[in-house]
């Protein structure tokens, strides 16, 4: 299974501890972290880096972090690299992308199938409804979620999902609620300039708005 990184908030915070430079925050199916990288200066013990990270995991985000999944990698200070040149905490996850959307109309009934791809793993996901045209973007953008569900691991929902006009442009954007366990309520927000197809365009606005938060 796909490693995700669904707590930016979380990662934020710990690289305000004295001495830390770069964290990397990587989280279960749950949204529960099973990995967190930590590059460090030498000013400080890497004991006492862990046992702040656990201290400020708890006390701010509600998270008890077990010390055995933090790893911290310490330089001297004039040996730290340049912020272009840092390395990866950890290696960056895949990114989903879009494989195909294939749209079934009978009747006044219609199904998206979406089709998605993380590294080498195909996911997809269907969603069912109107076959209206104003009801198209929100069937594209609940299709898409579904495909992805299995990753994210937590309840979400379209709140909305819509193609506007700016300019002489058409953009999708969509609104994505995500009910993240310890942490609460995340509102997400995605777009995309339509090329040639809006169902497309749709499908990206959503994973915009996801791979914003995975990606950190």
């Amino acid at each position: 299974m796909t490693s995700l990184r669904l707590l930016p908030e979380l990662e934020e915070s710990l690289r305000r501890v004295p001495g830390v430079r770069a964290v990397s925050v990587v989280t279960g199916p749950d949204a529960a972290p099973t990995e967190i990288h930590v590059v460090a200066s030498r000013s400080r013990n890497a004991k006492q880096i862990v046992r702040d990270v656990q201290s400020l995991a708890l006390a701010r985000h509600g998270i008890d972090i077990d010390h055995r999944i933090v790893s911290v990698v310490q330089f001297e200070d004039d040996e730290l690299p340049a912020p272009t040149e840092q390395p990866r905490a950890a290696e960056t996850p895949a990114r989903p992308v879009i494989d195909g959307i294939t749209v079934r109309i009978q009747g006044s009934d219609a199904e998206i199938c979406v089709s998605i791809r993380v590294g080498a793993e195909h996911l997809e996901g269907r969603a069912t409804g109107s076959a209206m045209a104003s009801q198209r973007p929100v069937l594209v953008a609940r299709a898409t979620l579904d495909a992805v569900a299995e990753l994210l691991g937590m309840p979400a929902a379209v709140e909305f999902a819509g193609v506007l006009t700016l300019g002489i442009r058409q953009l999708a954007a969509c609104i994505i609620q995500i009910s993240v366990p310890r942490v609460g309520e995340l509102i997400l927000t995605g777009s995309a300039l339509v090329r040639n197809d809006e169902t497309d365009a749709v499908a990206r606005a959503v994973l915009d708005a996801l791979n914003r938060r995975l990606s950190g």
